[in-house]
């Protein structure tokens, strides 16, 4: 589920051997970058140092919401 919310909103995935890695780049934000593991996304936006861990795809896709409507110059939820 975390992965299709990320899909949605324009994040690219990069697989390692640590597990699949999404990230996107904002043009307020800067870099965002989301660690999917079995239970939980960790979302790191790296100019803010910040770190936010999710338990539901719900969560995160409110969070990503939020953080557009904080942010108007945001490109998360342009498609």
């Amino acid at each position: 589920m975390f992965k299709n919310v990320l899909r949605r909103n324009g994040f690219w995935c990069k697989r390692s051997s640590g597990g699949d890695t999404f990230l996107k780049h904002d043009s307020t934000l800067g870099g965002i970058y989301v660690t999917v593991q079995k239970k939980s996304a960790i979302l790191r936006i790296v100019d803010r140092d910040s770190i936010h861990i999710f338990k539901s795809a719900k969560q995160l896709e409110a969070y990503l919401k939020e953080l557009e409507e904080r942010e108007p110059g945001s490109i998360i939820y342009q498609k």
